[in-house]
């Protein structure tokens, strides 16, 4: 039986924890279920109101995702520690993200709270003559939640962009190369974006359906990247890191 090695363990976390949150979105209502305007707190918040039931489980399990994610972050970061100036960057990149993944822990821990509030009340019950203050509550807290979601794509965005053209640097040529070279192509695409929604906010509705592919990309990339890791495909070890 093959040795479980600390870079290996780091590959399941990685192939786990992205799997868990991709199955997590797709269940979360309001993103594809009953799907919401990106702007529309209100019709976000309604749509989690409908099934409170499944808005809960969809947020613990990519909190879980996020977790389990995070971890196999942590161990692609100890695998950066040579002197090669390429591990630098890694380490910057693997920051962004890391910092994203945990604004987006953050962001689950409210669409959480929202899902209890808007079914089961906040001290007063969830009677008729409360809905209206619960909506209202669960509107400010997905405003939380959305500001978490930001920071989000701004640090994991300039994390992708810098950590796959670092990868891309450092593999040797093939399919590996070519997707570190994709995600750090649509890191670009989605800054662009990004930068442009904020002097034209219409475009946010428009543009959520593209942000939302590209941020698959990413987790089925950390999919494939475990699989590599997990394979020993790339000769990662703890404390060193060689030509790839």
């Amino acid at each position: 039986m093959a040795m479980i090695t600390v870079p290996r363990m780091g590959g399941l976390a990685l192939i786990i924890g992205s799997a868990l949150y991709i199955i997590s979105t797709f269940l979360s209502p309001g993103v594809v279920i009953d799907g919401a305007a990106a702007t529309d707190l209100y019709a976000y918040v309604d749509a989690i109101g409908d099934a409170p039931l499944l808005a809960g489980f969809a947020s613990m399990l990519g909190a879980v995702a996020a977790l389990i994610l995070l971890w196999g972050l942590l161990v692609m970061w100890q695998t950066a520690q040579s002197p090669c100036a390429l591990d630098t960057f890694v380490k910057f990149g693997l920051a962004g993200v890391m910092l994203a993944v945990i604004s987006l822990l953050m962001s689950h821990a409210f669409t959480y709270a929202t899902s209890h509030v808007v079914e089961h009340g906040i001290g007063l019950g969830s009677g008729a003559d409360q809905e209206e203050a619960l909506r209202a509550i669960g509107v400010h807290m997905q405003s939380v939640a959305g500001a978490a979601r930001a920071m989000a794509s701004v640090a994991g965005l300039i994390g992708y962009l810098v950590l796959g053209f670092a990868y891309a640097r450092k593999f040797k040529p093939g399919a590996y190369r070519i997707m570190a070279l994709i995600v750090g192509i649509g890191a670009i695409v989605s800054l662009i974006g990004l930068a442009l929604t904020e002097p034209f906010h219409g475009l946010i509705d428009t543009l959520s359906p593209i942000f939302l592919a590209l941020s698959l990309l990413y987790l089925v990339w950390w999919i494939v990247m475990g699989i590599g890791v997990y394979q020993e495909r790339f000769g990662l070890q703890i404390g060193i890191t060689p030509e790839h």
